[in-house]
């Protein structure tokens, strides 16, 4: 069933801004808003989280930040230690993509609008704007000012296929991305009750087959003429469930939410979410110990907190994030 958020006009409104992108919501929480989607999480939506507290377990969600990266142009992890004789530093260098993350709303644009060549992000921002170091708008300091915590749901993809005798996921391919059919199945199915202000945690197996890679076959992925992967399928309707559940933040443990790359002259989940809606998008999350403790307590419902890093005008942030049963 679908929850309209009181806060949210119907999809069929979009988009807000009738001179901008298409299905954008820009200027629908005032001209200078700067949080988008977590403007749907209230006081009411957190308690409602604390709520599903009734067994003390926590769960880590994120991978380590020296994951080798999946994606050809991040750099993994460099770690020093600065010794001082009596006392140790840690000095990281790290790429805030080169693991599990947030995706803020500078990092990625609608495609060549409002022509070719154009890059537009969240609110009309450009891709000079976007990328100015000492430009504060729209950075990830939100995601600490405002941290991504509320009620969250997992729809286990790979337990809802194999229950029901479906092929799996291919992991390294975009040719069969999980539509929104499979989704509200596997929702219904684990008693998974969508209400505004929660955040949806999709679990595709991506995790699991890339550790299941030597060093060398992932190099050899990352060289692939095109770096595809799994995810759900971005598609009109797919776009049109998110508004209307109210879901104010997605996370997969895949490289991208969708399927990646999305086809030519299609709009991709990164544009609608990021740009149109200012909805946060969470990449490699570590959802095996998630599926195990949804399996084990019988509910896919609990408590999740998120804690970006607290950068000014930051692009993307590790999410330092937990469900707690």
């Amino acid at each position: 069933m679908t929850s309209t958020s009181t806060l949210s006009p119907p999809f069929s409104a979009l988009p807000i801004d009738k001179s901008g992108p298409p299905l954008n919501a820009w200027g629908l929480h005032g001209p200078e808003d700067e949080k988008g989607r977590l403007n749907l999480i209230t006081p009411k939506c957190v308690k409602r989280g604390t709520d599903t507290i009734t067994e003390g377990v926590v769960v880590n969600l994120n991978l380590p930040l020296s994951f080798n990266p999946v994606h050809a142009s991040r750099a993994p992890m460099e770690r020093k230690i600065k010794c001082s004789g009596h006392s140790n530093d840690d000095i990281l260098t790290f790429n805030t993509q080169c693991s599990t993350q947030w995706d803020g709303l500078r990092h990625y644009a609608y495609q060549n609008w409002p022509e070719e060549g154009k890059f537009t992000f969240y609110g009309g921002m450009d891709i000079k704007e976007a990328s100015n170091p000492n430009i504060k708008k729209y950075g990830v300091h939100h995601y600490a000012e405002k941290p991504i915590t509320s009620r969250a749901h997992l729809l286990d993809i790979p337990l809802y296929l194999s229950t029901h005798n479906l092929p799996p996921i291919e992991a390294f391919s975009n040719a069969h991305p999980i539509p929104l059919s499979i989704l509200q199945a596997c929702a219904a199915e684990y008693n998974v009750d969508i209400q505004p202000g929660d955040i949806l945690l999709v679990r595709t197996g991506f995790t699991e087959a890339i550790e299941a890679k030597s060093p060398e076959e992932r190099e050899g992925l990352k060289k692939r003429e095109k770096n595809e992967s799994c995810g759900v399928e971005a598609s009109e309707e797919l776009f049109a469930w998110h508004w209307d559940e109210g879901i104010a933040a997605v996370a997969s443990d895949c490289p991208s939410y969708e399927t990646w790359p999305v086809a030519p002259n299609k709009l991709s989940c990164h544009q609608v979410f990021l740009a149109g809606w200012g909805l946060p998008i969470g990449e490699l999350f570590d959802l095996r110990e998630l599926s195990k403790r949804c399996q084990k307590y019988k509910r896919w419902t609990f408590f999740f907190t998120s804690m970006g890093l607290y950068v000014e005008g930051g692009i993307a942030t590790p999410p330092n994030a937990q469900a707690i049963f």
